[in-house]
């Protein structure tokens, strides 16, 4: 082979290894980029899914108080609601005219509980017994609460017709008994709080 032709070969070979060289520094150069741009999408989607995820926050308890009721449409229409509370006020007035002559049992925290003979008439917590801040009066039908009263600054009447909260009788000052806000058959919260509240507490003592 001549030497010329051998001199011209290794120029070509020469050649080829640096264009070979520059084109695998261009490839290794791009394959970091898109290693680069994979990597800033995942942090991107992972910040996106993060802004996207809603905070969980703990459920707040209920007021202890509800708010002030709003009367409402009685879902009994079979029963006359003021027929019922008169009948309820006789026998609360006929109890409280007896009870001086009936027996009396005295429970824990000042709680006592009145008797004509086996019938239980009327039940009376003191303020703050049971961990309540009310004074409460709970008053019976055969064995059967029929009537609740609590007080503290505001005073609650609750009216109970078998077995459910008929009437929540609200004062927002409990020496202003006239001036006073009823709700009758109540659907919202707040009144079915105070039914299970009042009627849990009640039938702790009756039949």
């Amino acid at each position: 082979m001549k030497k010329g032709t051998v001199i011209g070969i290794v120029i070509v070979l020469i050649i080829a290894l640096v264009i070979g060289g520059v084109f695998g520094v261009m490839a290794m150069r791009i394959y970091m980029l898109e290693e680069d741009l994979e990597e800033q999408t995942v942090v991107s989607e992972e910040a996106v899914v993060q802004d996207q995820t809603p905070s969980v926050q703990q459920p707040q308890q209920p007021a202890p108080q509800p708010q002030q009721p709003q009367t409402q449409e009685s879902e009994h229409p079979w029963v006359d609601v003021e027929t019922e509370v008169s009948r309820i006020r006789a026998i609360y007035n006929d109890t409280v005219a007896d009870m001086d002559r009936w027996s009396v049992v005295e429970e824990e925290e000042g709680i006592k509980l009145y008797y004509n003979e086996w019938d239980l008439k009327c039940v009376v917590f003191p303020e703050g017994a049971w961990g309540v801040d009310y004074s409460r009066w709970y008053y019976y039908e055969n064995g059967q609460p029929i009537f609740a009263y609590y007080e503290n600054e505001d005073a609650h009447r609750f009216y109970i017709y078998q077995g459910e909260l008929m009437r929540w009788r609200y004062s927002a000052n409990a020496q202003d008994a006239q001036n006073a806000v009823n709700v009758d058959w109540g659907t919202d919260g707040g009144f079915q709080q105070w039914e299970n509240i009042v009627l849990t507490e009640a039938r702790s003592f009756g039949n």
